[in-house]
């Protein structure tokens, strides 16, 4: 009866997802914000792509952010209705506490996915997401140069950009 049961289970087992490996939050965090640009712009090629998102994010934000905190852990930013959206265990989040905020709600977030483990390291980070209050409304964004944009268009006192693409 045992042996029915276990072999009952297997199929179960096959599609069960194996438990994340534990890599530490500011293990995560400190990925995230040392990762180059480039890796999280999704086959674009942009100037600034070898400057790093916690440098980027802060020069981007910095007159209208009060502060940036950073999360780690499974990724919250994520779309079921798209795979690519679906993120995972692996992610660093950067909540935007504004200055002036329109309302309590509006709190810029974006989020960098980071590939899995291999051999107890955590890997390269993949895709950038973000969740923000634009001139029409709260949006989800997938892509680093779009919330840029929306940034920029939102706050047009925000620094220049430090490049232009060709």
């Amino acid at each position: 009866m045992l042996l029915a049961l276990a072999i009952a289970a297997l199929p179960a087992l096959a599609h069960a997802r194996p438990r994340p490996v534990h890599i530490p939050a500011a293990t995560l965090i400190a990925a995230a914000k040392a990762a180059p640009l480039k890796l999280i712009d999704s086959l674009q090629d942009h100037c600034d792509g070898t400057t790093v998102v916690g440098a980027w994010l802060t020069a981007l934000t910095s007159r209208e952010a009060r502060r940036i905190d950073w999360t780690a852990g499974r990724c919250q930013l994520v779309n079921d209705l798209n795979p690519l959206d679906a993120g995972g265990d692996y992610c660093a989040m950067a909540t935007v506490t504004l200055r002036h905020p329109k309302d309590s709600n509006d709190t810029p977030a974006i989020e960098i996915y980071l590939e899995d483990p291999k051999h107890g390291r955590i890997g390269p980070a993949y895709a950038f997401r973000a969740a923000f209050v634009t001139v029409d409304g709260m949006d989800y964004i997938r892509f680093r140069a779009d919330f840029e944009a929306a940034w920029r268009e939102r706050f047009p006192s925000s620094p220049p950009k430090p490049c232009e693409d060709e």
